[in-house]
C-alpha cells in the first residue's frame, strides 16, 4: 500500500515537474537582470586577474550564463565551459526527476565520491589549460 501511495504522489508532481525549467529560466533572466544594473557596476575586477594576469575558474561565468540564457551553446563554452557542463548535471538531474515521477526511477549520473573528484579535477584542468592555450 505504501508503495502504491508513494507512486500517487509521485504522479501528482508532475505538473510541478512541467513547469519547474520555466521557472527556472525566470529566475535566472531576474537575476541576470538584478546583477547587471545592481551589483556589476560595483564589484571590483578579479584580483586574481589583477595579481596574476591569469583567468581565475569564475572568470567569464556571467557571459557564460547570459551566452546560455539566448542559446548560443558554443559561444557559452568558448566564455568558460563550466557553466554548460553544470547546466548539463541540472539536465540530467530533471530528466532524473521525471523519471522519478513516472514510476521509473533512474540515475542517470554517479553520486559515488569519485564521480565528484573526477569533476572538480576536470574543472582544475580546465581552468589551466584554458590559461596556457
Amino acid at each position: 500500500m505504501a508503495q502504491k501511495t508513494k507512486h500517487l504522489l509521485s504522479k501528482r508532481s508532475i505538473p510541478l515537474l512541467c513547469l519547474l525549467p520555466f521557472a527556472a529560466f525566470g529566475v535566472m533572466l531576474l537575476l541576470k537582470t538584478a546583477y547587471l544594473r545592481l551589483a556589476a557596476p560595483y564589484l571590483p575586477p578579479c584580483i586574481f586577474r589583477t595579481l596574476t594576469g591569469y583567468l581565475c575558474p569564475s572568470c567569464g561565468m556571467t557571459h557564460s550564463v547570459t551566452a546560455l540564457l539566448r542559446g548560443n551553446f558554443a559561444e557559452s563554452l568558448r566564455q568558460n565551459a563550466l557553466i554548460p557542463a553544470a547546466a548539463l548535471l541540472l539536465l540530467l538531474r530533471y530528466a532524473e526527476l521525471w523519471t522519478a515521477a513516472l514510476g521509473r526511477k533512474k540515475r542517470l549520473f554517479p553520486r559515488t565520491k569519485g564521480f565528484w573528484l573526477g569533476l572538480l579535477a576536470a574543472a582544475l584542468l580546465y581552468t589551466v589549460l584554458r590559461n596556457i592555450l
